[in-house]
């Protein structure tokens, strides 16, 4: 069995931070460049999809309003369609009278 003195623990402790440092020395050296490009990456990929998520919310604010005037305008020439057939049951109406009397 081994046992790590005290004073070896204690002297350990500040060799253990060196080679702490050393090993993160060694990857950043081995995977720094990576992990930058790829957190550029991920940087333009969010700024890329905001972009999209803004301009995705205006076009749908745009198809929203034009649905809209387009329901407005299908009910006003629904309603057009529906006096002019009001009125055309009217008159064959009035026809049907004149014709009754005759």
């Amino acid at each position: 069995m081994t046992a790590t003195s005290l004073d070896a623990l204690r002297t350990g402790a500040p060799q253990r931070q060196v080679n702490d440092e050393k090993m993160q020395q060694v990857r950043d050296i081995l995977v720094g460049e990576d992990l930058r490009r790829t957190e550029d990456r991920l940087t333009a990929i969010e700024t890329q999809l905001r972009t999209l998520e803004t301009d995705i919310s205006r076009r749908l604010d745009a198809m929203q309003a034009r649905i809209e005037a387009l329901s407005g305008e299908v009910a006003g020439e629904r309603r057009a369609a529906f006096d002019e057939l009001a009125q055309g049951i009217s008159d064959l109406g009035s026809h049907i009278k004149k014709i009754s009397r005759i």
